[in-house]
Parts: C-alpha cells; sequence; structure tokens
C-alpha cells in the first residue's frame, strides 16, 4: 500500500509468522494432523499466505510439544516413510483459549478504531 506521496506503508509487513501458534492449534483442535497436512491447511485460516515456511512450522511443532501443548506419534501406516501424527493436548487447548480472548479483544479494539476513522472521515 501506499501513501498520498507514494511511499509504501509498512502496515502491509504484519508478521505472518506469529499467526502459525494459534492456528496449528486450532486445526489440531479440529483434528490430528500429519505436518505436511497442517502446512496445506494453514493458509486456508487467513492468517498465514501461501507458501507456508516448513522449517517454521516444524520449529513451531517442536516448540508446541516442548510446552506439552502438542504430542506426536509416529505413523507407520500406509506406504512410504513413517511421519509424525499431531495431536492437541488439554494444556494446549486451555491456551488456545487464552489465544482466543486475546482475538477477540483485538478484534474489538480494531472496530472501534474503525469505527472513529470512519467518523473522522466523515466530517
Amino acid at each position: 500500500m501506499r501513501n498520498r506521496h507514494g511511499k509504501r506503508c509498512g502496515c502491509y509487513r504484519e508478521r505472518h509468522n506469529r499467526w502459525i501458534e494459534p492456528s496449528i492449534l486450532f486445526l489440531l483442535y479440529e483434528g490430528t494432523h500429519h505436518g505436511y497436512d497442517l502446512m496445506s491447511r494453514l493458509p486456508d485460516l487467513g492468517f498465514v499466505q501461501d507458501p507456508v515456511d516448513p522449517g517454521a512450522v516444524y520449529r513451531m511443532l517442536r516448540h508446541l510439544e516442548d510446552g506439552d501443548l502438542v504430542k506426536s506419534q509416529w505413523d507407520t501406516t500406509g506406504s512410504g516413510p513413517a511421519k509424525r501424527l499431531y495431536t492437541i493436548t488439554e494444556a494446549g487447548k486451555e491456551h488456545l483459549k487464552l489465544w482466543t480472548d486475546a482475538l477477540r479483544q483485538r478484534r474489538d479494539s480494531l472496530d472501534e478504531f474503525l469505527k472513529r476513522m470512519q467518523q473522522l472521515e466523515e466530517k
């Protein structure tokens, strides 16, 4: 985006990687997934754009597992090499609830900001 002087706005540079954590937790709350499956579903939520950095996803999965928010086990079914199958834990569900509460507060703040901005523009 550009301002009226032709300069780029910094608003488009939001760090999308910060949305990987709640997005992964949300997808795992819906059901059990492999890492590749999670990567392919992340853009559907709208926070993370294609292509998703596989390294960032797997680092986040390790971080979530270290924090006991997700757990994994090896899936040896099917053809090909074994893959990790990830599941959200009860602690992960609680952590996702905290994210949800924070997002609701952020949404309310954004709504108020946009309402007030519209009022200024209408003057």
